[in-house]
């Protein structure tokens, strides 16, 4: 599924403003980027340190010993996996906002056209952090699982909840990128109609995390303890 949260793609712009626009700031530009710069880049660093740190946590609990070996073990490390995951969608939709918030402010030190050039850079450059996490796919349960009938049939339509909300969010992406570009080629790139538009774009990269993250936890809910055990096997949680 491609990703359509081009706003990302806005943050390496504020890098264009400051990089190859560099010739074109003045240098009370350049000091205001750059102090704005370091201000959020220590709130970047503290947001990814506490995700890596997530990460981390979660890497242990699914390979932590004995946390399948009954019912009552799986259900509890099921809770703690499940706290973990919440907090990261939470981190991870703070660091998208955070940066998307950089470039709101970075871009208020430019002149109009440089403001102009900054916003109109909404190329994708990035995925969401589930793309390169490999027991967030729906596929996943397309395993060699002994799943019944009962059970793809409920997996079938959990994935067809997610599709659906997916393609929900695209249609709100690109109405807003519409509402957007329209405010852009107006010429009238005031914050009080640009930023809220952007922010709302960020707001929906977090809930588009969000529909994944709680995709995962309903499907696995499916299996039963055995099927858990040979998932993990199969994904060499064990």
């Amino acid at each position: 599924m491609k990703y359509r949260l081009q706003v990302i793609g806005i943050v390496l712009a504020a890098m264009v403003a400051m990089g190859s626009y560099a010739q074109e700031l003045s240098e009370q530009q350049q000091g205001e980027l750059a102090s704005i710069g370091a201000e959020f880049a220590q709130k970047g660093v503290l947001l990814e340190s506490l995700i890596q740190g997530k990460m981390t946590e979660l890497a242990l609990e699914l390979k932590r010993e004995g946390r399948l070996d009954s019912q009552v073990a799986a259900d509890e490390s099921s809770n703690r996996a499940n706290a973990i995951l919440k907090d990261l969608s939470s981190l991870y939709g703070q660091f998208i906002k955070t940066k998307v918030e950089f470039v709101l402010k970075a871009k208020n030190v430019l002149t109009l056209e440089q403001k102009l050039h900054l916003l109109s850079q909404l190329n994708p450059k990035e995925t969401l952090p589930y793309d390169s996490i490999e027991y967030m796919q729906p596929d996943i349960f397309d395993l060699p699982l002994n799943l019944n009938l009962d059970q793809r049939k409920r997996l079938v339509a959990l994935e067809a909840t997610l599709m659906v909300k997916e393609i929900e969010l695209e249609r709100d992406v690109e109405l807003t990128l519409l509402d957007l570009e329209a405010v852009l080629l107006s010429g009238e790139a005031d914050p009080k109609t640009v930023d809220p538009l952007v922010m709302n774009l960020a707001t929906l990269a977090a809930r588009e995390i969000d529909n994944r993250v709680n995709y995962f936890l309903q499907a696995k809910d499916v299996l039963t303890l055995d099927q858990k055990r040979l998932l993990a096997f199969l994904m060499g949680l064990d």
